[in-house]
């Protein structure tokens, strides 16, 4: 697998698959789309592709069949999160992948254990889990299974490298990996304060926009722990983690508003979803800058 002009070939034409195009790309891959119906495919190829226009990017071609994922040195899945399609679709894939290829699975949340295991060669597979828009992220997790080979683990690093991401390597194919374990401890303690009533959507969204969010964009939050002073955050720990949300259901908070359609906060939908998005993309390239710094100071 060479970024440098190699071939990479994603599976899956939702929303994640035309942004990983983008990326893979941007790294020098030649990319290649499949999907199941070929006007989902086209659709895809030309989301890539406008992705790509701002760089002068080229086409990003569609796959016909499963011919043309030979010569690929790189196959990544990204569809439904769904361990029996996956297992079909990589079961299906695997003889049509030449030998020294790698095969990666964009799952966020399925050990990568168990995706594996319709594979014949479980060695050259690992998870490649990019984050949402993945063409703007500064960081991709490269989750190894039990079976990966070490040298897969590097190639995936340099990877990662070649398209200006931090690769994240889980130590331990647990559930959710890195980012989403942190992502989902969080919301799971601002959806049980917000229906405690301990503080509005709105207040909550702010204490980590406004508050956390550019502390940690300077330092993480162990990092922040360490200048704070791990003698408080330890008394403040003994204080505060009986009383933190630990229940396994999922609050209504979120359920309700997932079934009927609503949101925490409207601004984020209909005509402002554009400037939203927008305002986003800004803050990832900040995030990106604000890493370079980090790297300067020995982080």
């Amino acid at each position: 697998m060479s970024a440098d002009g190699g071939i990479a070939v994603v599976l899956g034409t939702g929303a994640m698959g035309p942004e990983i195009a983008a990326s893979l790309a941007d790294a020098g891959m030649r990319v290649r789309i499949a999907g199941r119906a070929p006007e989902r495919s086209a659709d895809a190829c030309a989301r890539a592709a406008a992705l790509l226009a701002g760089d002068g990017g080229a086409p990003v071609p569609c796959l016909a069949d499963a011919d043309g994922m030979r010569g690929a040195g790189l196959v990544v899945e990204t569809i439904v999160e769904d361990l029996a399609a996956k297992h079909r679709l990589l079961a299906a894939v695997e003889p049509h992948v030449d030998a020294d290829a790698v095969i990666v699975t964009n799952t966020s949340s399925l050990r990568i254990e168990d995706v594996a295991r319709p594979l014949a060669h479980p060695g050259r597979f690992a998870g490649l889990h990019f984050l949402k828009p993945a063409h703007l992220t500064g960081v991709v997790e490269v989750i190894p299974g039990p079976a990966t080979a070490p040298a897969v683990v590097e190639r995936l690093c340099a990877l990662a490298a070649a398209m200006g991401k931090t690769p994240l390597v889980a130590r331990a194919d647990v559930p959710g990996f890195i980012w989403n374990r942190i992502q989902f401890a969080v919301l799971r303690e601002c959806l049980h304060m917000l229906e405690a009533g301990v503080a509005s959507a709105q207040d909550i969204d702010a204490a980590v926009a406004d508050g956390l969010a550019p502390r940690w964009m300077a330092a993480g939050p162990l990092a922040t722990a360490d200048l704070g002073g791990l003698r408080t955050f330890a008394a403040v720990s003994r204080q505060l983690f009986p009383h933190l949300a630990a229940g396994a259901a999922v609050p209504g908070a979120l359920t309700e508003r997932a079934e009927s359609g609503g949101a925490f906060a409207e601004w984020t939908r209909g005509p402002g979803a554009a400037d939203v998005a927008r305002l986003r993309a800004d803050a990832l390239a900040e995030g990106r800058r604000f890493t370079a710094r980090r790297r300067e100071l020995g982080a």
